[in-house]
């Protein structure tokens, strides 16, 4: 026997939360009313669709559930382009699939039997939301972090200038031997606005090198490109091409925290994964101030 009273409530539980969550991630600007009213409209066609379309062929059911929730999605998050509804789509269908993952699992713990019929869903799908809240949180917490060691940076080299976004790293030890300063570090891709032709042709060839080519930098001195040497996790003995900065200048909405001159490490490799910042800052960046 199916009560449908029960049924409908679960799914209503059920749609609320998946949706709760897609409002988190992409739609924080949707009201808990209008989800709450989503959720019950999902589980009202759900509830329909189960009594209707039982004795309809699998495909068209299949179908008809499909059109519906998306109809849902979209009139529930407002939802104006293909790109935001197929984000909405997808992580709906992947909180569903990990909530029935929890049910399937709570489902087979031992003792589950003897204890009220429905638990396993309710317990699941909260299990599930407070871990996501909590992975959210831990989330927003890095994003702020990573926010507040994010700066902008001015580099000025020979009349030509570039404006980066730098990342701030205490462990960022790198020194120049001349002077004892802490030496910023982009990648060849990031610093192309400040060199020529020529230096972004021999910068090229040199972060290829496994050692700094002595003999044919002795026949370019012009060029202003010396050797770094530093040491790595894995790499004791390393090496990279670097160039003088006349100005690198740090900034904090817009507020100037640095203004000096500087070496600049020249790597072939990206230094992050995404495109949040571009320069790695010295540990001694904001300790020397001078134009």
């Amino acid at each position: 026997m199916i009560y449908l009273d029960i049924l409908f409530f679960t799914n209503w539980m059920i749609d609320y939360l998946i949706l709760v969550l897609v409002k988190k991630d992409f739609f924080p600007g949707t009201g808990n009313r209008r989800v709450a009213v989503g959720a019950f409209l999902a589980a009202g066609t759900y509830l329909l669709w189960f009594v209707r379309a039982g004795s309809a062929p699998e495909a068209i059911r299949g179908a008809a559930a499909i059109c519906l929730v998306g109809m849902i999605l979209w009139w529930t998050f407002s939802v104006r382009s293909l790109r935001q509804f197929l984000q909405a789509a997808c992580a709906a269908l992947g909180y569903t699939c990990l909530m029935g993952g929890a049910c399937y699992a709570l489902r087979r713990f031992p003792g589950s039997t003897v204890l009220p019929e429905g638990w396993t869903t309710a317990a699941g799908c909260a299990a599930v939301f407070l871990f996501s809240r909590s992975v959210g949180k831990r989330m927003k917490k890095e994003a702020v972090k990573q926010r507040e060691c994010t700066y902008e940076v001015e580099i000025r080299r020979k009349d030509r200038t570039v404006f980066l976004q730098g990342m701030y790293d205490s462990g960022n030890r790198l020194e120049s031997r001349w002077t004892g300063e802490g030496i910023c570090v982009l990648s060849l891709k990031s610093a192309e606005g400040l060199l020529d032709e020529k230096e972004k042709e021999m910068l090229a060839f040199l972060v290829t090198q496994e050692r700094f080519p002595w003999k044919i930098m002795t026949e370019n001195l012009w060029s202003g490109i010396t050797p770094i040497s530093y040491s790595s996790v894995g790499k004791e003995d390393s090496w990279m091409p670097g160039i003088t900065a006349d100005r690198i200048i740090v900034k904090k909405d817009g507020k100037v925290l640095a203004d000096r001159k500087g070496m600049l490490g020249i790597t072939a490799r990206q230094i992050f994964r995404d495109a949040a910042a571009a320069v790695l800052l010295p540990a001694d960046i904001f300790s020397i101030r001078r134009g």
